[in-house]
């Protein structure tokens, strides 16, 4: 069950593998209310909009 209170997102670079010398290809907002159940939100093509959205999903109703 999801805990009580706030939304809380995070973004997260996306590569093409899981090597972290690889270029970032996008970005994901990633839904961590729950720690157990972390859920990709929307993907977005720079960090600066996944920013915004990380912040919007935040702040909608729950």
């Amino acid at each position: 069950m999801p805990k009580a209170g706030p939304k809380q997102a995070r973004v997260e670079p996306i590569r093409e593998a899981e090597d972290p010398n690889l270029p970032v290809v996008g970005w994901h907002v990633i839904d961590e209310t729950d720690p157990q159940n972390e859920i990709a939100v929307s993907q977005h093509d720079t960090e600066a909009d996944a920013i915004r959205a990380a912040e919007e999903y935040e702040q909608r109703e729950q």
